[in-house]
């Protein structure tokens, strides 16, 4: 099942029973991330601990995040991260399997809780045609009591100038940003009001380099940088809790 660009979840509502999806449950796969006694016995020691970093990088934690996502796939990381940097979106939520007559279906589901509702997002590209988790993605959405479905493809998040910009912020995100530089930022932004990156460095005396630590702060959310046009200076930074209209996937 494909979704449209947006499935509004309120118009199948009279056709549809919770509970009554068109979908058969299978026994659910998948549901424990703990391995199994011996599973790693062959692999040498040495290269346990390589494992493990590969299994945290595969993992996705930012401040709209309550647990940590899996992301495996670039294309499912890279929306994260522009989610995360969407002023728009104000949570991300994951939700790995439903109960569907007693049976876990799994779904590897984001909702993305937004300012103008709650989506389960479909990444189209990244499963098969007939997947069954697409009716999981429906159910989830009946469940969750969200406002319709998204369906997501490899090309909207690709999509340029803004995904380059979105990554290049999000390098900064291990950076920590000093007291004495956040304070210089975030008192520019209340005296000034939202204004265009390049000027920060005429308006707050960080030691730091102003650009980057701007960056530290909206990969932590204190400050909002609207993407949608690049970094090419232009770009409008504002206070964290002020918003934006943010970035649309779908429309």
């Amino acid at each position: 099942m494909t979704f449209p660009r947006f499935y509004d979840l309120s118009s199948a509502i009279p056709a549809l029973q919770i509970g009554q999806a068109t979908f058969t449950p299978r026994e659910p796969r998948g549901l424990s991330a703990r391995p199994r006694a011996g599973q790693y016995a062959h692999v040498p020691s040495s290269e346990r601990g390589h494992m493990k970093t590969k299994t945290a990088a595969a993992l996705f934690v930012s401040f709209k995040t309550s647990r940590a996502i899996p992301c495996g796939l670039p294309l499912r990381r890279d929306f994260m991260i522009q989610s995360t940097l969407d002023a728009g979106v104000r949570a991300i939520e994951y939700h790995p399997t439903i109960v569907l007559d007693d049976h876990a279906i799994k779904t590897d589901a984001i909702i993305l809780d937004r300012d103008d509702g709650r989506y389960v997002i479909d990444f189209v590209d990244a499963r098969p045609p007939g997947d069954p988790r697409a009716e999981g993605l429906l159910q989830l959405g009946f469940e969750q009591r969200c406002t319709g479905i998204i369906a997501v493809t490899a090309a909207d998040v690709g999509r340029e100038p803004r995904q380059s910009a979105a990554r290049h912020v999000w390098f900064h995100a291990s950076m920590t940003a000093t007291s004495d530089d956040r304070a210089q930022v975030l008192d520019a932004l209340d005296r000034e009001g939202p204004v265009p990156l390049r000027s920060l460095p005429t308006l707050a005396a960080t030691r730091r380099d102003t650009i980057q630590v701007v960056f530290a702060l909206a990969c932590e959310g204190s400050v909002d940088i609207d993407l949608r046009a690049g970094l090419d200076g232009r770009a409008i930074v504002r206070g964290g809790s002020l918003g934006l209209t943010g970035l649309r996937y779908g429309t």
